[in-house]
This record gives structure tokens, C-alpha cells and sequence, in this order.
């Protein structure tokens, strides 16, 4: 729909090997990464994009610039990528990068 999606703050310190050189490079020892993976089961679309849309501030102001005809679309075209079940649940994956480490002693 040619939207620019309004990124978090420094995309590129999230990246698991930014996180591992920052940590050892401030000289912590054991730092380890790994990557969490979850899943989230919605009774059906709606209930998805209610919480979607009312949840991620950093939505709003790309749905705040678009008209009602565009969030519509915008809608439908998101609910043909995330296709329901038979029952019409709608399952959604994400993942985050963690990092841990332990100061010298």
C-alpha cells in the first residue's frame, strides 16, 4: 500500500549478533543469545486486530494518517495473510533476541 511501518528505536541493536559484540565489548563474561519464539491463538480476526490495533502505539500513527478506506484495506489484506482455522481462530507467530551475561567478578 506503499506505508512506511514506523520502526521501533535502533532496529539493529536488536539483532542477535549486536547484542552479543555490545555485551562483550562492555567485558561480560558467559554472554549468551538465543532467540524466543511464541505463539498467540485469537478467537477469530477481530479479536486479533482489536488487539493489534489498540496494543502496538507504534501503529497508530500510520493508521492515524490513513483514511477509513485504507484502514479497511488494509484490514482485508491482512486477514487473507492470516487465514482462521476451522474453528476461525487465528494463530500468530513472533520472536525476540535476548541476551544475558555476567560481570567479572
Amino acid at each position: 500500500m506503499g506505508l512506511k511501518p514506523v520502526d521501533p528505536p535502533s532496529v539493529d541493536a536488536s539483532r542477535l549478533e549486536a547484542m552479543r559484540d555490545l555485551w562483550t565489548s562492555a567485558d561480560l563474561e558467559a554472554v549468551e543469545t538465543r532467540e524466543i519464539s511464541v505463539q498467540r491463538t485469537f478467537s477469530n480476526f477481530e479479536e486479533f486486530w482489536d488487539i493489534t490495533v489498540s496494543g502496538a502505539p507504534s501503529l497508530r500513527p500510520t493508521l492515524g494518517a490513513m483514511s477509513r478506506d485504507e484502514v479497511e484495506l488494509l484490514k482485508t489484506r491482512v486477514r487473507a495473510r492470516l487465514p482462521g482455522d476451522a474453528a476461525g481462530r487465528v494463530t500468530y507467530g513472533s520472536r525476540a533476541n535476548a541476551v544475558k551475561g555476567r560481570i567479572p567478578a
